[in-house]
């Protein structure tokens, strides 16, 4: 009874300050970004406290309605930003959905569920006011404007909060008992501070209502259960390579400023979690994709005209090529299995096919078919093979396979016949998608089939498919069929 009464006091609070928040908006339009970030702040820190006073069980039923409410709610319509009656706020449906993980996933690690909500909670709200009245100069990473001096602050009141969560429960059971010395986990702050606030730059639409607590608590949970800080010295290397290869990349035009940080991110993770036998495979599929993207843009530039994304690829690009890879590498430092490996290889293997496919596939004038009816088709429309293309996927698969077989304890054979098949089901499976249910539009003035929305310097009017299934949707669903492919044939490696 006691839980039930705490919840209805929570909820309470929450809907007396989000009306108080909302009439002083109304009233007072240089208040509004001040009001939004006082009732993020205090429902972010009544969730970081909820777990030491409410019985778990309880707090799992109303996470779990709290994510469906919220749900509901934007799917009609009836929640709005603060600040704009005219915008969906996607932000609490995040959070709900980020505490409801929390929760489920962390039962004996309260602590982490309590230090990732008050880093949302402060970090994320002073960074947003000093941008809003400090700042006038922004950057886009995303949809979103951020600020230098936002991001500054968001790092440091991070890492102040790390360290002061370390000074404070160090002598207890529970807060940080693995790291043995304050200079290496001060190490640990200043990184994964780093971490968070490129996530908190990279992300928009209220996603880092869920990127921040979710990141935080992976990298305290994995600090915690390595049991001492050759974790922090491993990642803390990995993430000093991964931003030269970040820069470097972003100097020589293969990937754009949002796309460098996306890399930084995903390459950090990857090579700080999984050592060369996770990087080698990612670093062979990015270096030789891109500089066959440059080969083929040079031979056949026309060909980008039906393309939704150029060579130079964008965060969303990387994420929606690695992401998988890095969810896979975070899973496998919690529980090791080398299977994780396997569908890591796999899923590169479909991403890697995909592209080469792509590539190889338009290097040059080629009769190109529908992957449906095999009739005749424009070559560079989405669905569309070719013998020279599939031979492209082929190869990139190959590369790939060939890429981890230092690793690999499965018989030899088997490895590369499963990778390959893995990759080309992935390609192949894209290939269906792009033909059936990916979006693509027709130009009002030279009526080409496109992936762009914007054609002629004009608005192309959606053709067929759905607007919110593009090419990167196609390409991340490319890579699970990869990763399905290699789990259903796991049984033969």
């Amino acid at each position: 009874m006691k839980d039930i009464l705490l919840i209805f006091l929570f909820l309470g609070i929450i809907t007396t300050a989000l009306l108080i928040t909302e009439y002083i908006a109304k009233s007072r339009k240089s208040l509004q970004e001040l009001s939004r970030k006082s009732l993020h702040i205090i429902s972010c820190l009544l969730a970081a406290i909820s777990p030491w006073i409410i019985e778990y069980r309880h707090l799992c039923y109303t996470a779990f309605f709290m994510t469906i409410a919220t749900l509901v709610l934007l799917k009609f319509n009836l929640l709005r930003g603060i600040d704009s009656h005219q915008r969906k706020s996607w932000g609490i449906f995040f959070l709900s959905l980020a505490y409801l993980a929390l929760i489920l996933f962390l039962e004996n690690h309260k602590w982490i569920i309590t230090v990732s909500l008050v880093i949302l909670a402060l970090a994320d709200s002073f960074a947003a006011l000093t941008g809003s009245y400090f700042s006038k100069k922004y950057f886009n990473l995303s949809s979103d404007k951020k600020s230098i001096p936002g991001s500054i602050v968001f790092f440091l009141t991070t890492t102040i909060i790390l360290t002061s969560f370390y000074v404070v429960g160090y002598n207890t059971v529970i807060v940080y008992s693995a790291v043995a010395e304050l200079k290496y986990f001060i190490l640990f702050a200043v990184m994964a501070s780093v971490i968070l606030t490129v996530f908190e730059a990279i992300s928009s639409k209220g996603f880092d209502n869920f990127s921040v607590p979710i990141i935080t608590a992976v990298l305290l949970y994995t600090l915690v259960q390595s049991g001492g800080h050759e974790l922090i010295i491993s990642f803390s290397s990995g993430m000093l390579l991964a931003g030269a290869v970040a820069f470097i990349s972003y100097k020589v035009r293969f990937l754009t400023l949002s796309g460098a940080f996306a890399t930084f991110l995903l390459a950090g993770f990857i090579f700080g979690y999984g050592g060369w036998k996770w990087s080698l495979p990612i670093l062979t599929f990015f270096v030789l994709s891109s500089l066959l993207s440059k080969i083929r843009k040079g031979i056949n530039e026309k060909v980008e005209t039906y393309f939704e994304k150029t060579s130079v690829r964008d965060h969303m690009q990387v994420f929606a090529n690695g992401g998988l890879g890095g969810i896979l590498v975070i899973i496998n430092q919690i529980a090791p299995n080398e299977l994780f490996y396997y569908m890591y290889i796999a899923s590169l293997a479909a991403v890697c096919a995909d592209t080469w496919a792509t590539e190889i596939g338009t290097l040059i004038k080629t009769r190109t078919y529908n992957i449906l009816n095999f009739r005749i088709t424009e070559q560079g429309i989405s669905g569309g093979i070719s013998a020279l293309g599939t031979f492209g996927g082929l190869l990139g698969a190959f590369v790939i396979s060939l890429s981890g077989f230092f690793w690999i304890q499965a018989d030899t054979l088997n490895y590369f016949l499963l990778i390959i098949l893995s990759g080309l089901f992935g390609t192949s499976f894209d290939s269906f998608l792009g033909a059936t249910i990916q979006i693509q539009y027709k130009c009002k003035l030279c009526s080409k089939i496109t992936e762009k929305e914007n054609h002629c310097g004009q608005k192309s009017i959606p053709f067929k498919g759905y607007e919110w299934i593009n090419n990167d949707i196609v390409n991340l669903l490319s890579g699970a069929a990869g990763i399905f492919m290699i789990t259903i044939l796991s049984g033969l490696l």
